[in-house]
């Protein structure tokens, strides 16, 4: 992800109102990951792995 990428949430009653900007579309990553969950059938937390390294983190499901 690019450091100059933004996105910022506003409720507004029942609706919300999301704008973003910068190099990378960082809500709609937001989206496509909590499509993808809710596909795979919403997994509770002891079906994910979290991976650290000095590298960086992974935090990961198992898909059945």
């Amino acid at each position: 992800m690019d450091a100059r990428a933004w996105a910022a949430a506003v409720q507004d009653g029942e609706t919300w109102t999301v704008r973003q900007g910068g190099p990378t579309r960082l809500w709609d990553h937001v989206e496509e990951t909590v499509t993808r969950w809710r596909v795979d059938g919403a997994p509770g937390l002891d079906q994910f792995e979290i991976i650290v390294t000095p590298e960086g983190q992974t935090v990961a499901w198992s898909r059945v």
